[in-house]
């Protein structure tokens, strides 16, 4: 039955993203984000469901495009011109990288690897173009709140079953198919994707008008950080105190931070766990903690594999093929993104990733600046819950981004789009208006 009704929610979503591309781009960001192949993964083996969507969905854009219904001023913007050249280097590092191998590191090889990011890149330039409007992006960031919604039910449900095989030493680790196959299989990504999940449904359920509703969705904010703590995740949860922090701040009561960091600590204080404790107690001892001395070790490896290949870097998804030739250490990946990405793909690889952090905070002063002049307005108070939703999310994935190697974390790209959209939506159509 379940097959049945997959195959033709398939033929629907093809159908319509043909004629409406960005329900296309929609599905393909609920596969991306949702990962529903790697839960239901009965139902959808043998299905290529993503290769359908994503070629259906690209024939519609070029249906678009053939028709000039496209916007391109969406596309020209300086944070897509960062992405370009990031991409640009990525397949400099790729081709001309010097420990480049077909063979499997960390269970792929580059060349997969490689495909993975040119259909990363595909999208987000193919979204950048479709996502037009504020009911589009919308539609986006419910996908969002409407995922973290379902994996914290879908958490804290493994705990409460007592379905301990999906625990490794005591953490939870994400849904993940029976071939091994997983968005969040790793604890430390699983974690961080409630630090961005969070802020978007925080922010999202300010538009429920239904006051049962909106408590209800408050509700699942404490089994959010409850889901955090079962990863045993200490980014996850330092990047969930940033957000805290943050959305406090952002939303002008900032005498509510204080309350709020303590109601957390003491909801930590109840629910953490043995693991979770056990391991945040250790946080700052970097010298007692392994975890914390191999992330400094593969740090300094990362800068001397840049000093000596600042070019081409040592050649994308490398890092652990070139570790034994710069230390001796066990294999790892470097824990840190622009670390991962400046000594796989060189300097101008990770000045990409950078200017794209700076890009992405300026765009989301300057809406802060607009929606602050334009309090009254509609249309300002719905761009400023965005621009705070994505900001505070964003902020969560840099943070976290300092202790993980995130370069294909397809929500990075996706925070990225929403806020390229708001800033072309709000130039095209000024708020004041």
């Amino acid at each position: 039955m379940g097959r049945i009704i997959l195959v033709i929610l398939i033929a629907v979503i093809g159908v319509t993203a043909i004629l409406r591309p960005w329900i296309g781009i929609a599905s393909y960001y609920l596969l991306a984000i949702l990962g529903p192949q790697y839960i239901w993964w009965w139902v959808f083996e043998g299905v290529r469901v993503s290769f359908v969507v994503a070629g259906l969905t690209i024939l519609g854009v070029c249906s678009g495009l053939l028709r000039g219904i496209f916007d391109f001023s969406f596309l020209k913007t300086r944070m897509n011109l960062y992405v370009f050249w990031l991409w640009v280097f990525l397949v400099i590092s790729y081709l001309f990288g010097p420990f480049v191998d077909q063979y499997a590191s960390a269970g792929r090889t580059p060349a997969q690897l490689f495909s993975i990011i040119n259909k990363i890149f595909l999208f987000y330039f193919c979204s950048v173009l479709i996502i037009d409007d504020l009911k589009k992006v919308r539609y986006l960031l419910l996908i969002m709140a409407a995922s973290a919604i379902y994996l914290i039910f879908w958490a804290n449900d493994q705990y409460f079953a007592g379905n301990w095989n999906q625990f490794n030493m005591g953490r939870l680790m994400g849904p993940h198919g029976v071939d091994g196959g997983a968005i969040y299989f790793d604890e430390n990504v699983f974690a961080m994707f409630f630090v961005t999940g969070l802020p978007v449904l925080f922010y999202l359920i300010e538009e429920i008008r239904t006051k049962w509703l909106c408590y209800l969705g408050w509700a699942v904010i404490p089994l959010g950080w409850h889901a955090v703590f079962l990863t045993g995740s200490r980014g996850g949860l330092i990047g969930i105190g940033v957000t805290i922090l943050l959305t406090a701040v952002l939303n002008n009561k900032r005498y509510l931070a204080i309350p709020m960091l303590l109601g957390a600590l003491l909801f930590y204080q109840w629910q953490a766990g043995t693991t979770m404790k056990g391991r945040s107690e250790i946080i700052a001892d970097y010298q007692g903690d392994r975890s914390a001395r191999d992330r400094l070790d593969a740090w300094g490896a990362g800068l001397k594999m840049i000093m000596a290949h600042p070019v081409t870097g040592v050649g994308l998804d490398s890092f652990i093929t070139a570790l034994p030739h710069v230390i001796v250490h066990r294999p790892m990946v470097a824990h840190n993104t622009l670390i991962q990405f400046a000594a796989e793909s060189g300097i101008g690889a990770g000045a990409c990733y950078i200017m794209l952090i700076l890009t992405f905070y300026r765009n989301a002063y300057r809406l802060y600046l607009l929606c602050r002049r334009d309090k009254v307005d509609k249309l300002s108070k719905q761009i400023d819950r965005y621009n705070k939703a994505s900001l505070v999310s964003f902020t969560g994935l840099v943070v976290c981004s300092l202790f993980l190697s995130l370069n294909t974390y397809e929500i990075f790209f996706f925070l990225l789009i929403i806020n390229n959209s708001l800033v072309c939506i709000s130039l095209r159509r000024p708020v004041s208006a």
